[in-house]
């Protein structure tokens, strides 16, 4: 039966034919577009992936060009200090040569000039290295990120700081530590025969210490010597009292009740650097005294990190170093000891007619046996119109031909009145048995007190004890005279009541110039210090009309221990001869150690402590609170010291340079496998990416080939639905 209100086979004929037009024009865009998703209706949620994955692609081929760039930055500025680096070998090789003491000042001025220049093309290059107008050597490119991602995460960023390499900015920082302890006086107290000694801190000293008195404080301390050296007795941690070497007690004067706490008030103790730390051997090579077992403490607060440091108390320079030194993996901070002094011989009476005197001392560094050091020096004296110049040359000669044995150099200062002596490796430096000539030649004027007819114009009394009055005299407290004359004035026969034989102590000096004074008193073997034998007192009536010619019996050898720039460090001390003409032993040392000196250094600044937090020691006499700079700028090649320092400066920048270079070359390989993960990364995401978005196109096509026959098949049926309803009109006519 055919329905003539609806042709249904047309209505599905056409539905069909609809259907498949649909079919054929996706099959037809797939195909064409080659994405199986070309709208959000295709696949919703493929879409959105899809889209995420081109984000993250883009993004990271940006990022690979970034690190492209990155690599590009840092070898141009590793190019550049590599440069660097060379014309700082260059500095070095004549820093080495202007070292060696066979060139003129003509000569060193010749390679200065090669210097200076090298300095300014140093300046050009940090001024001058540049990426796309950054600067990259003058210390502005700080803190620079590279995006290595495709978002903001802080894991995708890689941050270049290069520092500032410019002369001005090049070195080594470094500090040096004079290792000695001292104490600052707040009171004195009576203890028993001698004296308490308050001091500010805890003063670090030990029992059987050495001590010199520095001088200073509100109202000094009667009888103490400057630079005589003391043996420590401790009481506490902040309170002392000192003896004589042989023991004896020292009594400050008379210290009574109204001034007990007020006497020596910031007057200064020193431990003796010249006799060291007493229990430490005697050679760097053996171990300090048994007895010690405390421990002192040296953090360092390093550009890699801080460190404790212990060792024991009263160690050795050498042995502070070689600590510090093997703690530098963690600290980036090196040391090493040196021990630096000077040498000058007093003029005494021993010379012969040319002025020649024979000394001699034992000498110990590395050695462990001591060696017998004899030299003839030469005193600056007059004797009748001829003077004989001061030369201390001999001595030199005989300490470095020891050298070899005992690491010990000396140098000759250029007007040969003093020597110079080091131990480059940090020994302390020990003098001993020192001893001079007998007399040989008359006396040497040291003090003449004349009598021109008035006895107040010579000496006055006080307190039973007379005052010598010579103008321009040169005794120091201290100093051990003997008469050598006595010249009778007109009017008295009599004998004055000094003698010729003894030998007199210098208690005290006052004045100067013209005003000039000073006091004597006997010296003795059963006493000693301010005690010491009987305060000289002449009489008036006989003694006021001689004439007094005095003559200096110490015969000394001055020591006085100095730095590594030549600075002059503590107290000078005097080490006099063992024995006295009169066989009567006077209290001073015959013997000094030399401590030595801890130089620290490192490519970057650092701090040091002493001591734990509320509980700091003395360590050292003058120890920095933080490094300075030694800067490549200030260096120059003009004298054998300053071309030494250069070294120094040199292998500091270059240690700062390599670091640098490192940085950047560490850099460089990130980048690489950055680039190198980066693209593998979008290789694989693009991959992913295809196999979500890519059409079939085999599938699409034979979708396409069946859309249009069902097309075909379609357009027909509908023309045959069309022609039935033709039929049943035609039925109709």
């Amino acid at each position: 039966m055919t329905n003539i209100l609806t042709n249904s086979a047309a209505l599905k004929s056409l539905y069909h034919l609809h259907k498949n037009d649909g079919a054929a024009s996706n099959a037809t865009e797939r195909l064409a577009s080659g994405k199986r998703i070309n709208k959000a209706g295709d696949d919703a949620a493929g879409a959105a992936i899809v889209n995420r994955m081109t984000s993250q692609i883009s993004g990271m081929e940006v990022a690979i060009r970034n690190a492209g760039d990155a690599i590009s930055m840092a070898q141009t500025a590793e190019g550049a200090l590599a440069e660097t680096s060379e014309i700082l070998q260059r500095m070095r090789e004549l820093g080495v040569q202007a070292a060696n003491g066979t060139y003129s000042g003509a000569d060193r001025v010749s390679l200065n000039a090669e210097i200076v220049q090298l300095k300014k093309e140093l300046i050009r290059i940090g001024e001058a290295t540049t990426f796309n107008n950054t600067k990259l050597l003058n210390g502005t490119f700080q803190d620079t990120e590279f995006e290595l991602g495709f978002d903001e995460s802080p894991q995708h960023t890689h941050t270049l700081t290069i520092d500032d390499v410019r002369p001005s900015q090049l070195g080594v920082w470094n500090m040096s530590s004079q290792l000695e302890k001292s104490a600052t006086v707040t009171s004195t107290a009576a203890y028993g025969a001698a004296a308490e000694i308050t001091t500010s801190a805890a003063h670090g000293f030990q029992v059987g210490d050495q001590v010199t008195w520095a001088g200073g404080g509100s109202q000094g301390m009667a009888g103490l010597v400057t630079g005589r050296i003391y043996t420590v007795s401790v009481i506490t941690d902040t309170t002392f009292k000192i003896t004589e070497l042989d023991g004896t007690a020292v009594s400050y004067g008379a210290l009574g009740a109204t001034n007990a706490t007020n006497d020596g008030t910031g007057g200064v103790f020193h431990l003796n650097s010249l006799t060291g730390a007493p229990l430490v051997a005697e050679s760097g090579d053996d171990a300090p005294d048994s007895g010690q077992s405390s421990t002192e403490t040296l953090t360092v607060y390093g550009h890699v990190g801080t460190e404790t440091i212990s060792f024991p108390e009263k160690s050795s320079s050498r042995a502070i170093a070689e600590a510090v030194t093997a703690k530098s993996g963690t600290t980036g901070v090196t040391a090493y000891a040196e021990t630096n002094a000077r040498i000058t011989v007093s003029p005494n009476n021993t010379s012969d007619a040319d002025g020649n005197t024979i000394i001699s001392f034992t000498l110990k560094g590395m050695n462990t046996t001591p060696k017998i050091i004899s030299s003839t020096i030469k005193f600056g004296t007059a004797e009748s119109t001829q003077i004989y110049p001061t030369d201390l040359s001999d001595l030199r000669d005989k300490i470095n031909g020891f050298s070899g044995d005992t690491g010990i150099s000396a140098k000759l200062s250029y007007d040969r009145t003093y020597i110079d002596i080091t131990s480059p490796d940090g020994y302390d430096i020990v003098i001993d048995d020192f001893d001079m000539a007998a007399d040989t030649t008359a006396a040497q004027v040291v003090a003449n007190v004349a009598y021109n007819g008035t006895s107040t114009n010579m000496y006055t009394h006080a307190g039973g004890q007379t005052t010598f009055k010579c103008a321009n005299h040169t005794l120091q407290v201290g100093d051990t005279v003997q008469l050598a004359k006595m010249t009778l004035g007109a009017g008295d026969p009599s004998q004055g009541t000094l003698n010729p034989d003894t030998v007199y102590y210098v208690s005290a000096v006052s004045g100067s110039g013209a005003t000039a004074a000073f006091d004597l008193q006997t010296v003795s073997a059963a006493t000693s210090g301010a005690n010491a034998g009987t305060k000289v007192l002449l009489n008036d009536t006989h003694d006021a009309k001689f004439d007094y010619t005095f003559v200096k019996r110490e015969k000394t050898l001055d020591i006085q221990t100095m730095d590594r720039d030549g600075n002059l460090k503590g107290t000078k001390v005097k080490l006099n001869d063992q024995t006295l003409s009169n066989d009567e032993t006077y209290q001073t040392a015959s013997s000094a150690r030399i401590a030595g000196q801890v130089v620290y250094d490192s490519p970057n600044v650092f701090t040091l402590e002493t001591g734990a937090s509320g509980a700091k020691m003395n360590l050292f006499r003058d120890a920095p609170p933080s490094a300075t700079l030694l800067r490549i700028s200030d260096i120059d090649v003009l004298t054998v010291t300053t071309s030494q320092r250069m070294l120094s400066a040199v292998d500091g920048a270059l240690r700062r340079i390599d670091a640098e270079r490192g940085d950047l070359g560490a850099t460089m390989n990130r980048m690489e496998h950055t680039i190198d993960n980066l693209t593998n990364i979008v290789m694989n995401t693009k991959q992913a990416k295809g196999r979500k978005l890519d059409a079939d196109m085999a599938a699409e096509s034979i979708e396409l080939s069946k859309s249009r026959i069902l097309q075909q098949a379609a357009t027909s049926m509908l023309a045959q639905a069309n022609k039935s309803m033709q039929s049943v009109l035609e039925l109709l006519q």
